[in-house]
């Protein structure tokens, strides 16, 4: 009983001091206690990890992020990919990584960049990875930003607020062990034209690394008023709902009360991308970007100084991915997930042997090609796949290994996808362009 009675007051203590002294002024403290109804497995996630997330929220905090803030913006200062200054910002990621115990790495690139005038320049990501515990959980989860600066500013918001977003959760996770494998990745290059996420998403694509979601924070610090205090926006692919769910349940269980908005869903063949998601999602990974709730008018501009940094929104805006993060890192997931593992993204392909790899995201397929579909079945068992060839079913098959040869007669750009159904009607979806030639049929 005495244990009982002074785990029960440790308990109250940990709730007190976790709701009146964390959570900073941009938010409501007071801990929202309602029941929701979940699946089994989401139980047992929350249930087995709710210490380890209280603690990990516990270990984030505005002292450590301003820290964080202050090194990058007002000792490094300006940041311009190809300067001295990104090259200093990229040495003191790499060390505050280093310290931190995790295993870190920096990812060189170079690019032709500027195309009035072509300059080529050679800078690098930095990667940090924690390994998982649980080989069969091989899917691993990334959490990104660009460090780089607009040309003449020190970039607070643009995106030193995401950089150290992710220096903070890296800090707090790296302290737990979990059963994903889970990776920080700094990019420089992004200013310029996303050249660093670049190099970085081929390299993991072309080494076949399954990823479960890729969150990325671009622009997370500015805040004017209570109202937009409280809101995150979000910018999805489309099999991430799931993930947006455990989000929303995330922030009224631990107090943060983020209203939190979908308000745009990824077009994975737009032209051009607004931050360094943009080539996880043409290469097919499932993406959550993280947006502050208003505009900001310091973008790109001297103005974009910490000054005009929210650091309590900043704080809890950190506070919930990194829960997310942990969330997703124990728990088993329900839904199935499907990848296009053949043909290959970026090749030129001959009777579906690769030739070359190019600059591009859409594949030169000359000859017949065999789509195959990597299914990875959640808690109930596959029902079917289905094969698009661009809005027309073509095939559904329902036993592994899970193809279809595609040798229909055609010259043109044209999209193949691919779309799973568990028994419970849960689905997935894959898809991607194609630069098909194929004049011969059999």
């Amino acid at each position: 009983m005495k244990v009982y009675m002074h785990t029960m007051i440790l308990k109250i203590w940990c709730f007190f001091v976790l709701t009146l002294v964390v959570f900073g002024p941009t938010v409501t403290s007071k801990t929202i206690a309602k029941e929701h109804q979940q699946s089994e497995y989401e139980q047992n996630a929350v249930l087995q990890t709710d210490e380890k997330i209280q603690n990990i929220l516990l270990k984030i905090n505005e002292t450590l992020i301003k820290n964080f803030m202050e090194s990058l913006v007002l000792k490094i200062g300006f940041r311009y990919t190809g300067t001295s200054g990104c090259q200093n910002a990229s040495h003191y990621i790499y060390e505050q990584f280093e310290n931190m115990g995790i295993q870190v790495r920096y990812h060189n690139w170079s690019a032709k960049i500027n195309k009035s005038n072509p300059t080529v320049v050679a800078s690098q990501n930095v990667e940090a990875t924690q390994p998982g515990s649980d080989p069969n959980y091989d899917d691993i989860i990334i959490f990104n930003a660009h460090y780089d600066s607009a040309k003449g500013t020190v970039g607070a918001n643009d995106d030193g607020s995401g950089t150290v977003a992710v220096l903070a959760a890296a800090y707090a996770l790296s302290q737990y062990s979990f059963k994903r494998t889970m990776k920080f990745v700094t990019f420089s290059g992004e200013e310029q034209g996303l050249f660093g996420s670049d190099a970085y998403v081929r390299e993991l694509y072309d080494q076949r690394t399954p990823v479960l979601v890729e969150f990325n924070a671009d622009g997370i610090g500015r805040a004017t008023t209570a109202e937009n205090g409280r809101k995150i926006r979000l910018s999805v692919t489309e099999d991430t709902g799931w993930i947006v769910d455990i989000m929303q349940k995330i922030t009224k269980e631990y107090g943060l009360n983020f209203d939190i908005t979908t308000f745009w869903k990824v077009n994975r063949y737009l032209p051009i991308g607004f931050s360094d998601y943009y080539y996880f999602t043409k290469f097919g990974y499932e993406s959550i970007s993280v947006w502050e709730a208003e505009g900001d008018p310091n973008y790109h501009s001297p103005q974009d100084n910490i000054s005009n940094i929210n650091f309590s929104y900043l704080v809890n805006i950190t506070r919930h991915i990194a829960a997310t993060m942990a969330i997703l890192a124990d728990m088993q997931v329900e839904v199935p997930q499907v990848y296009i593992a053949n043909p290959r993204a970026g090749k030129i392909i001959y009777n579906d042997i690769i030739l070359k790899n190019t600059k591009y995201v859409t594949s030169l397929i000359i000859n017949e090609t065999n789509i195959y579909a990597e299914v990875k079945p959640g808690v109930y068992p596959i029902d079917r796949v289905e094969f698009y060839y661009g809005n027309k079913l073509f095939f559904t098959d329902t036993e592994k290994p899970y193809e279809y040869l595609l040798n229909k007669r055609s010259i043109g750009l044209h999209k193949i996808k691919v779309v799973i159904y568990d028994s419970k009607g849960n689905s997935a979806t894959d898809q991607m362009k194609i630069l098909f030639f194929n004049i011969q049929t059999k």
